[in-house]
């Protein structure tokens, strides 16, 4: 007896089929046969009344096949649940349970999709999901192996907060797709699927290690996976693995040679590694070998801008404008090269590109955080410091627990004659963290143009305990120092042999090159009476302040001058807060 078809799969082909009927029939079988006749098949009617659920789950076939509104998904979920409760033969019951589970799913999905969307009010969120994760149990029941039910599950789990719950999912769909792989270790579908699942399992995990683990699993498992890549390589980032970090991308790369994320990344994470000529050098390779590619232009001018802390600063700000320029021309949109170009023209002091710049991504992004930071460099440079303390401002009321911000807002303070504002926010800076070098310095410079030498000796000397040395700032503490035990006025201040000692150390870090660096050495000489070292690099400074148009160069004529003379140079500034304007409502900050 042949074995009959399940009538839900019987009607789908049937639909599919339509329009090509089948037109041989028994009785044009002449050929003679020796054969017992063949029992005739049960009929419709016949199994329906053995199987009083069928009829049920051929109307819900039919409506899957035909229909996807969610009106008709519930109407199928009804109809495969009551097909089961009413009975159905060996054939149909599987196939009922899997409709019901992918139909599940499908409206699950639905539901998901219109939440994420916005579309719905905050007060129906609870509810809806609540809907979502019903149906997802309900697939997840008629079929125990239903990955994707498990992850969109444990999605919503880890959405809402419930941590455990959403692992234990996760967990869940780990063995399926573990037990899948066994038996089949090709298996790219389960491959794929698994290393999902382990990338948001580590979203889950609140251990940075645990994490990086799921994360590393997650690649070694499907190594194009570069949501996962990204998210291993930012975390070993976090916690300072930069040479793991930087093997990854590496790896990626070999796999994926023009992907924009890992050359981005790879040439950052060089930057950020202080490799700066390695990748300058891995981007001009890149470039050669994609001319036409404008990031790649974009990415070498950022680490032209970056190369002008080391050396031949005009040299790197001018390589990185005309890579600008060559990135904009092949790609008139990219708006990382138009923001560098602008950081680096006002760094050559072309202030009339820098605003053009700033004006094309104020209009395309004006939310881009680095716009109000050049906004107010550009105010800075052209000493319009309300200006900037204005923008300023309104980043700290924004963002009132950001130090680093509140350390440039008192620096603008101090720029504009205000010190009483500036030693406020400096003060309340120290009081959560008292070694806090950054902050140490500020205070220092704020009191020594107030003339409070002592106090400011003091915030120097802790400052240079607590700075790494590799830091850029730390010769610039040392040349203040340096600076105010030369030239005090005051006797009990002035330590001639100490600041000798830092003068030179800064011109060392510095590789004298620096014309107020050099001042400071030229007054230490004086105040240990070698007045003949003072007048040499005292004209070391003038020289190379009149090369760079030096705002302090009528200072530093005056100061030779004074070495010539075989005197030592005194200076004692004592800033007074400008008065307040009267201040719009709502305006400022406290501190």
């Amino acid at each position: 007896m042949f074995a009959r078809l399940p009538f839900g799969v019987a009607i789908v082909i049937s639909f599919l089929l339509s329009g090509c009927p089948i037109q041989a029939t028994a009785q044009e079988v002449t050929a003679p046969s020796t054969t017992p006749a063949l029992a005739d098949p049960p009929t419709k009617d016949q199994v329906v009344d053995a199987f009083p659920g069928t009829e049920d789950f051929e109307e819900a076939s039919r409506i899957r096949v035909t229909d996807n509104s969610p009106e008709s998904l519930g109407r199928v979920i009804e109809l495969c649940e009551s097909a089961i409760e009413k009975g159905l033969d060996e054939f149909d019951l599987p196939a009922a349970k899997q409709v019901l589970a992918t139909t599940a799913f499908a409206r699950a999905q639905l539901i998901v999709e219109q939440a994420s969307g916005g579309r719905l009010p905050n007060n129906r969120m609870a509810r809806i999901t609540n809907e979502a994760m019903q149906d997802l149990k309900l697939a997840i029941e008629n079929d125990p192996n239903f990955v994707d039910a498990m992850m969109l599950k444990a999605r919503i789990h880890l959405v809402r907060q419930e941590i455990a719950k959403g692992q234990e999912t996760l967990d869940q769909a780990e063995k399926v797709l573990e037990t899948s792989l066994a038996a089949d270790k090709s298996d790219t579908d389960a491959k794929g699927k698994l290393s999902e699942v382990l990338l948001m399992k580590s979203l889950s995990r609140q251990d940075a290690d645990d994490r990086l683990k799921d994360l590393l699993r997650a690649i070694e498992i499907s190594p194009d996976n570069e949501r996962a890549i990204q998210l291993a390589v930012e975390s070993m980032i976090t916690l300072g693995r930069f040479e793991e970090a930087e093997s990854i991308l590496q790896k990626f790369m070999v796999n994926s040679p023009n992907n924009e994320y890992a050359e981005r990344r790879w040439a950052l994470l060089l930057v950020q590694s202080d490799k700066l000529e390695k990748a300058l050098e891995f981007l001009t390779s890149r470039i050669a070998e994609h001319p036409d590619r404008s990031s790649l232009y974009s990415l070498r001018a950022s680490v032209h801008l970056a190369m002008t802390k080391k050396e031949d600063e005009d040299l790197h700000l001018k390589a990185s404008v005309a890579d600008c320029t060559k990135a904009l021309e092949i790609d008139a949109d990219n708006l990382d090269a138009v923001l560098t170009r602008a950081k680096a023209s006002l760094a050559l002091k072309d202030f009339e590109q820098a605003k053009k710049d700033l004006a094309v991504v104020e209009s395309a992004r004006p939310e881009l955080p680095d716009i109000v930071l050049l906004r107010m460099d550009i105010a800075i440079q052209e000493k319009r410091f309300a200006d900037a303390i204005s923008d300023m401002e309104r980043l700290v009321q924004l963002n009132p627990e950001n130090r680093m911000l509140l350390l440039q807002l008192a620096a603008f303070y101090q720029l504009d004659d205000r010190p009483k504002k500036a030693l406020r926010i400096a003060d309340r800076l120290l009081k959560s963290d008292e070694t806090d070098w950054q902050a140490l310095r500020l205070r220092g410079d704020i009191l020594l143009n107030m003339g409070r030498h002592n106090e400011a000796i003091a915030d120097y000397e802790s400052a240079i305990t607590n700075i790494p040395q590799e830091e850029d700032d730390y010769a610039g503490i040392l040349n203040n120092l340096s600076w105010v035990m030369s030239t005090s006025p005051q006797e009990d201040v002035r330590n001639g042999q100490r600041a000798l000692e830092l003068g030179l150390k800064a011109c060392e870090l510095t590789h004298y090159s620096k014309p107020h660096i050099l001042s400071t050495l030229a007054a230490a000489y004086a105040e240990t009476s070698q007045f003949d070292k003072a007048v040499e690099w005292s004209e070391k400074a003038v020289e190379l302040g009149r090369k760079e148009s030096n705002e302090q160069i009528e200072q530093l004529e005056e100061e030779l001058k004074n070495y010539r003379d075989g005197k030592p140079w005194r200076e004692k500034k004592e800033t007074e807060d400008k008065p307040n304007k009267p201040a719009p409502a709502n305006s400022g900050i406290d501190t």
